[in-house]
């Protein structure tokens, strides 16, 4: 078999033990692989968001309160794939430096929202070019409808697996 048609897709028959279904080159075996870019992604993205003082979950945070304005920390670490506990110790540190800003919701007094400051809105857009050069380099030479493919499959295994909801 070529590399392509030793796809790693194939579903274990009901009732056989799925040992011998297992990948014999890690290399197939998307799990590995997923982490293996997420692992080195996280490398790269910190090494270089360290130049600014921050690392990942604080770009995630800044980023996710971009898109969604207001949210709880509990949203935050669902949308930066972060755990709650971690998410909170981050967003307690923004707060400190003003990147941030906690503050009780009209709708529901009962629910304390995170929200950008001016100066957490700054710092992402000061560090977007560096975002934007590592996405760059990350997607270089794949084809848009490689891309496209990509990203419809990752979602549907997201959706597979349950984790599409926050």
């Amino acid at each position: 078999m070529t590399r392509p048609e030793k796809a790693m897709h194939k579903r274990v028959p009901e009732g056989e033990s799925g040992i011998d279904h297992a990948p014999v080159d890690l290399d197939d075996y998307l799990p590995y692989l997923l982490n293996r870019l997420a692992n080195r992604w996280n490398l790269d993205q910190n090494r270089d968001l360290s130049a600014f003082n921050i690392n990942n979950t604080v770009l995630r945070t800044l980023s996710v309160l971009h898109v969604h304005k207001t949210l709880t920390v509990n949203e935050i670490a669902a949308y930066a794939v972060v755990e709650q506990s971690n998410a909170s110790r981050t967003i307690e540190t923004m707060v400190t430096a003003g990147l941030v800003e906690r503050q009780i919701a009209a709708s529901d007094l009962r629910r304390r929202e995170v929200a950008l400051t001016r100066e957490g809105e700054a710092l992402l857009q000061q560090v977007w070019p560096t975002i934007a050069r590592n996405h760059d380099r990350l997607v270089d030479g794949i084809p848009d409808a490689d891309m496209q493919a990509c990203l419809r499959t990752i979602r549907a295994m997201i959706r597979n697996i349950g984790g599409d909801a926050v």
